[in-house]
């Protein structure tokens, strides 16, 4: 089972920075997930929010500002927006990077697909999408990144092509025998995003139980915020866990 550092190592560091990044490198994650986001100039950058309030608790939102005034603020922790060109830069070679694009539109789509391109990033790029209109925009753009396909719920699978995708993401609540089978029958990888909605619990929390029970459940990749644990888990597994 792939460990995936949501957002990077965020069980410690600044969520989506650049210091998340290379702990979450440095920890030995298989991969590290993003979210992408667009600048008001065009620039995808690296955040999950449309705005900064959570974060920062300023209402500043993403798509109405440029990109060179975000990068001018100075967020707790001392991180900063990032630019998806310099997490492309930070991984390539070292590490797979998992985008999950937030917004649809032909725009963001073509910046993403020109920022992996140039930084020679295309087979070491995960690319997830929420909707089958989006999906079908990336096959029909010819661009060859992996592809996970992300539905709100299981069932909305069914609107998503059947072909060229590498696996479909579940949230931890929604891993049961119906929505694995339902993934399985199309030949792909199950992904998951650890975390319980229904308690509150932060997107990527989960504890070593529920690790356990994912990894024998033959989840193929899991998002998780603190990726020493899951190596402590994995280590734990041996042979038998597999990244």
């Amino acid at each position: 089972m792939k460990i995936v550092a949501h957002r990077g190592y965020c069980a410690r560091f600044p969520e989506n920075s650049i210091v998340a990044f290379e702990q979450a490198i440095g920890a030995a994650a298989d991969l590290v997930e993003t979210d992408v986001r667009m600048t008001r100039d065009g620039i995808p950058v690296c955040w999950h929010d449309p705005d900064l309030r959570r974060v920062a608790g300023v209402g500043i939102v993403i798509e109405q500002v440029p990109a060179a005034e975000l990068a001018a603020i100075t967020l707790p922790g001392g991180a900063r927006v990032c630019r998806l060109s310099d997490v492309l830069s930070l991984a390539r070679g070292r590490v797979p990077l998992m985008l999950d694009v937030k917004v649809d539109g032909v725009a963001v789509q073509a910046a993403v697909i020109e920022a992996v391109i140039a930084a020679r990033m295309a087979d070491q790029v995960v690319y997830g999408v929420r909707s089958a209109g989006h999906l079908q925009a990336l096959i029909a753009s010819g661009a060859r990144f992996a592809r996970l396909a992300m539905p709100a719920t299981p069932d909305m699978l069914d609107d998503f092509p059947r072909a060229q995708l590498l696996g479909v993401r579940l949230w931890e609540d929604q891993v049961d025998r119906a929505a694995l089978a339902r993934i399985r029958d199309r030949g792909v990888e199950v992904w998951v995003t650890a975390g319980v909605r229904s308690r509150g619990e932060a997107p990527g929390y989960i504890n070593a139980e529920r690790l356990d029970a994912l990894h024998g459940a033959g989840v193929d990749a899991v998002l998780v915020n603190d990726v020493a644990l899951a190596r402590d888990v994995a280590r734990r597994h041996g042979k038998e866990w597999r990244g």
